[in-house]
């Protein structure tokens, strides 16, 4: 069976098929069945404020996975507020958001993330 990804742009389908092998890496999101880790797992958000809004929500399943760009989220505690962070093809942290929301902060965050270079993510520094 073929699945369809919700994006037509094949830049974010040749992302999603590394970030699927990056979370199926992943010690708690290889184990996401309901609903399985794929291809559908992930939602494409057109801006900062969307991607706020979705993350924000809470209470998502285990692999529920939105992306803005080249940066991706995908959550790793079934219903809570934990997210591997991905930009490009390599994974380099892991949020809670719930706080950084709640203090006005999101926004700034994906600007600098945006921003680093591959050595300052994976050094930490943004």
């Amino acid at each position: 069976m073929s699945i369809t990804l919700e994006t037509d742009k094949p830049e974010a389908k040749e992302l999603i098929r590394d970030w699927i092998k990056t979370g199926r890496g992943n010690p708690w999101i290889k184990y996401a069945c309901d609903p399985p880790f794929n291809e559908i797992s992930f939602s494409e958000c057109s801006s900062i404020d969307e991607l706020e809004g979705k993350i924000g929500h809470g209470n998502w399943c285990l692999g529920a996975a939105f992306f803005y760009k080249n940066l991706c989220f995908i959550n790793q505690v079934d219903g809570g507020d934990e997210w591997l962070t991905i930009k490009d093809d390599y994974a380099f942290e892991s949020f809670t958001f719930s706080r950084i929301i709640n203090h006005g902060q999101f926004k700034g965050y994906i600007e600098r993330l945006l921003a680093a270079t591959r050595e300052q993510c994976l050094k930490l520094e943004y």
